[in-house]
């Protein structure tokens, strides 16, 4: 690859090589897409009692401005031009934002925390670019009977676009010192806070535990766009034992001294050689990254990684074992790199352990996959969570800019067709596009174009889908040979703008350097910090081309319902692989509610729809209202874990039914449903109490009438209560979880 030398301010992870003429793009706002993610569940949590705790219900009618700072909390604005903290319940606006509280705040209704960036620099259609500073403060919070604290809340940030900075600090002595955590965890510019950073929990008892006057503020400056909303703070005494695996890397062997990432998908054909550097390309190395956030000494910390192969392990190390004190971070890294020797689905499990008994579990394990395939190579996974197009960076934004993403050959191989995931339009008119594949030519420096598909106009069935076309052969450039490689999205718009927005993956790591901008504004390319979508397909074939599918569903739920009765009734899958006409009975051999089949010889790469069935009757079909089929799409490996109907029973379940309410299974290891009918909309408000009282777990829904919310919780095996207020009517429910 290129080289490029880089003055740096910190070490990044890792670093990629490119050319001495490819510049870093700098961000520059965009108006984000309308939010796509599912409402989340908060997990609950076993966690001490309660310090202090607010939900900011700081409404007041008769304040001219709608609300009231309590007594005790004080707003700086550094930058003296009103652009400060403050307090809504509504949408927050701009030129680039229109946002409401987000789904994983427990008490959205009754007000957050803010500050609307995007509005301040919008104020009467004139657009500013004034950045802020400013910081909330708590008042101070008795911790003196506290032997440890750690800090909850939720949150949600957009920033842009250079030297973005939030923090919060934490004081003693009455601001005199500060202890500072940096709360934006690295996310990048332009991007919505990824739901692992949605509830940050912060152990903040070397500073805070014992003391009698303890105030947190937090400090956001430096940009001027977007947004920033809390929500639902607390205080709370830590865990005693709380080792989290805080982050996780897979790096590709791509045949280079620096690390490349991780590679989705890659064809079996490019792995396997000799490295030139060290090993064989296409091992993929692992490392883990671990916090103590609890209050004893971690003894004998050490990451496991697990690689399963179609299901079936085919690797299992550890790395060294090291004790990391309370508050500690550390690093550790697997001996040995593991190279995949056949086509399969891969899935890489990370786990955090010691010799501790571990009280909050769910934070100690993460999953990366990748598949080694006979014809896509892709860095990116296939799922966008955005999308991104050349205007998001200063400069970009013309007809004809590109969006291309790097790749290595290490084999000849042919190109047969281009591979993107196409997020929308970027204007109001029909955009046209074509993909691009360029080669990195040492005599030029430069990346020159070798071949490309046609040039066709997008339609509404190309939004937010993968879409694939052939490149245009000619007997000789299709042909590749080992090199760097760009492939990238040229696009057009009707009104001069370049076109389309690329879909965005935000969850594989990569370097700088492979992710890559043409910006026809000064005919240059650029290094960009948002992995495109983009991959390409090449003519080989020695893959297997069907699977099987296994199918798991849950039924316990309409077992305890009467719903389903095991011996006489039967389920069956009817889909589009079965033209519909229904499958064999599934079987429950293990006798523990959970029904199986597998159906063999779908072909790979198929989408297939379909729905459970209740004694092959389309009535007792899931969703029968008219709701949509289950959709998935083949692969080598696959693993349907499902549950009936979402989990909700059409029956009437009699344990656990108090009126109009009704809470199953109970017991449960830990998810379970609360069903609530009501005659009119009123606001339900789910709170769970251990038996010594200690609230664990609270959040309220508003306006809801035909309730049904599922709960998922790592809670300890044990006895708790459940209480449940809907509108004037309160039900305790002893809750079991085993």
């Amino acid at each position: 690859m290129k080289k490029l030398t880089l003055l740096l301010f910190l070490i990044l992870p890792y670093l990629g090589g490119f050319s001495q003429h490819i510049r870093k793009v700098e961000d520059t706002p965009v108006k984000m897409p309308e939010r796509l993610s599912s409402p989340a569940i908060p997990a609950v949590k076993a966690g001490g009692e309660i310090i202090w705790q607010t939900s900011f219900d700081w409404a007041d009618p008769s304040n001219q401005q709608g609300w009231t700072l309590p007594s005790g909390w004080h707003i700086t604005d550094n930058s003296d031009l009103g652009n400060a903290w403050t307090w809504r319940d509504d949408t927050l606006g701009g030129l680039y934002t229109s946002v409401d509280a987000p789904s994983h705040f427990e008490t959205p209704k009754n007000g957050f925390i803010c500050v609307p960036m995007d509005e301040y620099n919008s104020r009467d259609g004139v657009s500013t670019g004034n950045a802020i500073d400013t910081h909330i403060t708590t008042p101070p919070i008795d911790c003196s009977n506290a032997p440890s604290v750690m800090v909850r809340f939720n949150q949600e940030f957009r920033l842009c676009c250079t030297d973005y900075n939030i923090e919060m600090l934490v004081t003693n002595d009455g601001g005199v010192h500060w202890a500072s955590y940096e709360i934006r965890f690295g996310v990048r510019g332009n991007t919505v806070t990824p739901d692992k950073f949605h509830s940050p929990e912060i152990n903040v008892s070397d500073v805070a535990a014992g003391m009698k006057n303890v105030q947190i503020r937090f400090y956001i400056h430096g940009m001027a766009r977007y947004y920033m909303m809390i929500d639902d703070l607390k205080l709370v005494e830590a865990f005693e034992n709380d080792l989290v695996l805080t982050d996780n890397w897979s790096n590709f062997n791509g045949g280079f001294t620096s690390p490349i990432g991780h590679i989705n998908y890659v064809p079996f054909t490019q792995i396997g050689m000799d490295s030139k550097e060290s090993g064989k390309i296409g091992e993929y190395s692992f490392k883990g990254s671990f916090l103590n956030n609890g209050m004893s000494d971690q003894e004998n910390v050490y990451l496991n990684v697990s690689v399963q192969k179609n299901g079936s392990e085919v690797m299992n190390q550890n790395t060294s074992k090291r004790t990391i004190w309370p508050l500690e971070r550390d690093t550790n890294e697997i001996p040995q790199p593991y190279l995949p020797v056949d086509y399969g689905d891969y899935m890489i499990t990370y786990t955090a352990k010691s010799d501790n008994p571990e009280e909050v579990p769910a934070n100690n394990v993460t999953r990366t996959y990748f598949t080694v395939n006979d014809t896509l190579y892709q860095r990116a996974d296939l799922s966008a969570e955005s999308g991104i197009s050349s205007g998001a960076w200063t400069g970009g934004g013309r007809a004809g800019d590109v969006m291309a993403v790097s790749y290595d050959l290490q084999a000849p191989c042919e190109i047969n067709s281009i591979s993107a995931y196409l997020w929308v339009a970027t204007g109001e008119g029909i955009p046209s596009f074509q993909f691009v594949l360029y080669k990195y030519m040492a005599e030029e420096d430069d990346y020159i174009e070798v071949i490309s598909t046609d040039v066709v106009e997008m339609d509404s069935t190309m939004r937010r889908s993968i879409v694939t076309l052939p490149v245009s052969k000619d007997g000789e450039s299709e042909f590749l040979q080992p090199g760097e490689y760009l492939v990238g999205v040229r696009s057009w718009g009707e009104d001069g703008t370049e076109g389309l927005d690329i879909g965005w993956d935000l969850s594989t790591k990569f370097p700088t350097g492979y992710s890559l901008c043409y910006q026809v504004s000064d005919n240059g390319w650029g290094t960009v910090d948002k992995l495109t979508m983009i991959g390409f397909n090449i003519n080989q074939d020695g893959g297997p081309v069907v699977s099987g599918v296994n199918f798991n569903v849950d039924m316990t739920n309409q077992i305890k319902s009467g719903e389903f009765k095991p011996g006489s009734d039967f389920i069956d899958i009817a889909g589009n692989f079965n033209n519909w006409g229904g499958s064999e009975p599934m079987t429950d051999p293990e006798g523990d509610g959970i029904y199986s089949l597998t159906v063999s010889n779908i072909e790979i790469g198929k989408q297939i729809e379909f729905k459970y069935r209740i004694n092959g009757n389309w009535e007792t079909s899931e969703l029968p209202d008219g709701g949509s089929n289950r959709k998935y799409t083949v692969r080598y490996w696959n693993e349907l874990n499902h549950v009936y109907n979402n989990g909700i029973s059409a029956g009437i379940f009699d344990f656990n039914r108090t009126g109009n309410i009704l809470v199953f299974p109970n017991p449960s290891d830990g998810i379970f449903t609360v069903k609530i009918e009501n005659s009119e909309t009123t606001d339900i408000q789910l709170e769970i109490l251990n038996l010594q009282g200690q609230v664990v777990f609270q959040k309220t829904f508003y306006n809801q009438q035909n309730f049904v919310q599922i709960l998922r919780t790592d809670l300890p095996k044990g006895i708790y209560l459940l209480k449940i207020r809907s509108g004037d009517q309160l039900t305790t429910v002893k809750l079991i979880i085993r």
